[in-house]
């Protein structure tokens, strides 16, 4: 039996940086995508942080521009170079301490993100956890990206932790999640140690009001 649960966000938690937009750099170097089509992305990702552009829209919007009509097997391909090239200058230590303590204590570890489940999967298959919550990119029947299946957001991961907790027969008190993000309120609430890694503005103030611990 699993000692508690700890899940994680992936961007700007257990990475210090966003995985999409990275991974689209990388794709603009290896000459896949053009400056073009990432600046419009990163312009999207802008308004999402600073003028209020939906989460959903957001992914929408990426996957319509960077991935709709891919072929998954070639952007897998390429995302096993990006990890393989970035991934450990990527990884935030002291939350990689966090996660490995967590292991070594026996605990059930989770990712918990928004980011493409093709980033997110082998990030998790990686740093060896337990399990692993991302926004589903859905496939046709040729094998290329057609639809996104799920956007994974805060509520989805309070539903998605709490599922795990009644599978592993603990309590919400048994949970520690970790975020940088107010986006993710709704399941930092639910646990019995909310932990925030760099957190934004918003979440650094309901963090003073609960007393919950930022690294």
């Amino acid at each position: 039996m699993y000692s508690g649960i700890s899940a994680f966000d992936l961007d700007h938690t257990i990475l210090t940086v966003n995985s999409s937009y990275c991974f689209g750099a990388f794709l603009r170097k290896e000459k896949v995508l053009s400056s073009f089509s990432l600046y419009l992305c990163l312009f999207d990702y802008m308004r999402h942080k600073l003028w209020g552009l939906s989460i959903e829209k957001l992914h929408q919007n990426v996957f319509a521009r960077l991935f709709k009509g891919s072929s998954k097997e070639f952007v897998e391909r390429y995302v096993q170079q990006f990890l393989t090239q970035n991934l450990n200058k990527y990884l935030y230590q002291p939350v990689l301490q966090r996660l490995k303590q967590a292991q070594q204590e026996g605990q059930f570890i989770a990712i918990i993100s928004s980011a493409p489940d093709f980033l997110v999967q082998p990030i998790a298959n990686l740093l060896n956890v337990n399990a692993w919550q991302a926004t589903e990119y859905s496939c046709d029947t040729d094998g290329h990206y057609s639809h996104l299946s799920q956007i994974v957001q805060g509520i989805d991961k309070a539903d998605y932790t709490n599922a795990l907790v009644k599978r592993l027969g603990l309590s919400v008190s048994a949970l520690t999640v970790y975020s940088d993000s107010y986006l993710d309120l709704p399941v930092l609430k639910i646990a019995g140690k909310a932990i925030a890694v760099a957190p934004d503005a918003v979440l650094r103030r309901v963090c003073k009001k609960n007393n919950w611990e930022i690294i």
